[in-house]
């Protein structure tokens, strides 16, 4: 009687710690910590900062087109204030031209950003033939005091089913470099298509659907990849990224969604990790 008592308090004991187990496993795995809120919001600032790069890009090369198409064109300063943009043509063909965005020791400009350094791009002709390739090169750049390194290729690839003009952008060495001395690498190849304002001169009516994949390593140096499940929505005249999500892969920590909402204008975007959601604000300040 005594053993038999005995096997099934055995059991019964058993079960309790079995089921305690696997709760705290359970609630262990579920929990978004302070690690992963982190490591997401300077995921987010990071593809901020080098959306923001793309964003001075297009605004100089559009405002420049009319200039560029002037194939006789040696040089013009397009704007003498800070930024600094010059438009170079440095041999006799009428192909490549240069663009440069000085800031020089750093200005406030757009969305609040005080940015410093130049920004170079090499066309190979104008922004809206298909073929035409623009190389943007960081010469000690920096925004908001964080340093950032890379060179952009972007290739027009021409009209999609959709009629709307396809650019696929390869970003390569890019890196976010904080005050304290640390990286964020990142590297990617994405396709970025031209939805909405293309046929006004208004670059602040232009809005891109964004697709691709990025890997590197964050701020803690540990390897990631970041895949975009859900086309990410840029507006020209939003700050933010507007809608979209982003699965992200980081070594040694579970795997995360990234939801960037519905349309909304707002730094408002939802974490997911397991069975737990948070809301995260989002920066371009860091």
């Amino acid at each position: 009687m005594k053993t038999k008592t005995l096997f099934y308090y055995s059991i019964f004991l058993f079960g309790i710690l079995f089921t305690f187990g696997s709760c705290q496993k359970e609630n262990s795995s579920s929990v978004i910590s302070d690690t992963d809120l982190s490591l997401a919001k300077d995921d987010a600032l990071t593809e901020n900062i080098f959306d923001d790069i793309m964003a001075s890009v297009d605004k100089a090369v559009m405002a420049t087109d009319d200039l560029l198409f002037n194939a006789g064109l040696k040089s013009a300063v397009i704007s003498e204030s800070c930024p600094l943009v010059t438009v170079d043509h440095p041999d006799t063909d009428f192909w490549p031209k240069v663009i440069t965005i000085d800031y020089g020791e750093g200005c406030e400009g757009f969305y609040g950003k005080t940015r410093s350094g130049k920004i170079k791009i090499t066309l190979t002709a104008r922004y809206r033939v298909e073929g035409s390739t623009k190389t943007v090169e960081l010469i000690n750049y920096k925004i908001n005091n964080l340093k950032v390194e890379g060179t952009k290729v972007i290739s027009n690839d021409g009209r999609n089913e959709n009629g709307n003009l396809t650019f696929t952008v390869e970003l390569t060495e890019g890196k976010v470099i904080t005050e304290d001395e640390k990286e964020i690498t990142r590297e990617f190849t994405r396709v970025r298509e031209w939805a909405e304002g293309e046929r006004t001169p208004n670059h602040w009516d232009d809005v891109y659907f964004i697709t691709g994949s990025a890997s590197g390593t964050n701020i803690k140096g540990i390897s990631y990849t970041r895949t975009i499940t859900s086309p990410l929505v840029k507006a020209a005249s939003c700050v933010f990224i507007q809608s979209g999500t982003v699965v992200r892969e980081v070594d040694g920590r579970p795997t995360s969604t990234l939801d960037y909402g519905d349309g909304e204008c707002d730094n408002e975007a939802t974490l997911t990790i397991g069975n737990r959601t948070k809301t995260i604000l989002l920066k371009h300040k860091r």
